[in-house]
């Protein structure tokens, strides 16, 4: 059972515990792609990593408190299950962006293709968007949503080309060796898992408002 959506207005809390994460995860993709620019640097290169992992300690804590408060919440504004799929979302952003930078730290990659920065890129500014996205649960009206919504799908097929276009040059180009291409198709595609789970949130949240306009 939800309230009737005049009462989103009296209690923001957890529309404001979303936007925090949304920010936490747009923060984790601005540090993985500063990295993944001086992932070659030692002392740099362990202060940046150290930085994501920061920050995705701080989404697991946001999400906790959003799961508090949904625990504790006797008639929740909005659906339960709509509220914890949009943040166990955003939280798989933040795990995959931490889980690249590990993978880069003990694969002991040397040297990345250059699909694997721009679509660190794109991805930042995929949850710049995200941050939009979520936001407009603050007033749950479609017009809020529509055009970060279609700002994040462009860039997510962005971030597919980029994708297939690196896959391409590790089967196609001479000079990777077999594991090379194990390890960077790997950090590939969870970058490219990652712009999924964005363009999800994007859908739950367009769903959320169309339910409640």
């Amino acid at each position: 059972m939800t309230w009737p959506v005049r009462f989103w207005a009296r209690d923001q809390g957890l529309v404001l515990l979303l936007q925090q994460q949304a920010e936490a995860v747009h923060r984790g993709a601005e540090a993985l792609r500063a990295f993944l620019a001086e992932f070659d640097e030692p002392e740099r290169a362990g202060a940046l990593s150290g930085a994501v992992r920061g920050i995705e300690r701080r989404g697991d804590e946001i999400e906790r408190a959003i799961i508090d408060r949904l625990d504790k919440a006797l008639f929740p504004p909005l659906d339960r299950g709509d509220i914890y799929a949009i943040a166990n979302k955003m939280e798989s952003v933040l795990d995959i962006v931490e889980g690249v930078a590990n993978r880069v730290e003990l694969y002991a990659i040397t040297m990345l293709i250059p699909e694997v920065p721009a679509i660190a890129d794109q991805l930042t500014s995929e949850t710049a968007a995200l941050c939009d996205v979520v936001g407009a649960l603050r007033v749950l009206r479609p017009a809020s949503v529509g055009e970060p919504a279609q700002r994040l799908k462009a860039i997510e097929g962005d971030v597919d080309r980029i994708y297939r276009e690196g896959v391409a040059r590790l089967f196609k180009e001479p000079g990777f060796s077999p594991l090379e291409v194990l390890k960077l198709k790997e950090v590939l595609e969870r970058l490219e898992e990652a712009s999924d789970h964005c363009e999800d949130v994007a859908a739950l949240v367009q769903g959320i408002i169309l339910k409640h306009a």
